[in-house]
């Protein structure tokens, strides 16, 4: 099962216990709530990481110099670049 899913499962356990006036079904709906939020650490870590991995990514592009011409961020990173003539390339050096 999923943490969302059983993050609202035990989530709807306590509100149904305190509707109800059950005060062992809010406890159990509880102790599920942490057990969920526990498993979920690990899966948030993951996501933080990839978020980080995205923020490289964002380095690269397209910026404007001082002329304001298009240049590419990391100019060796592009000039590396490979590329493949797909036949009606403009001429030009070739890869």
């Amino acid at each position: 099962m999923s943490t969302f899913r059983e993050k609202a499962e035990a989530q709807t356990e306590q509100v149904i216990g305190q509707m109800l006036g059950d005060e062992l079904l809010v406890r159990e709906g509880q102790s599920r709530l942490r057990k969920a939020e526990s498993e979920a650490e690990p899966s948030e870590d993951r996501a933080k990481e990839r978020d980080k991995d995205r923020a490289k990514g964002a380095d690269q592009g397209i910026v404007r110099d001082e002329r304001g011409q298009d240049q590419p961020k990391d100019k060796a990173r592009a000039q590396q670049v490979s590329r493949v003539d797909e036949g009606g390339d403009p001429p030009g050096k070739k890869a």
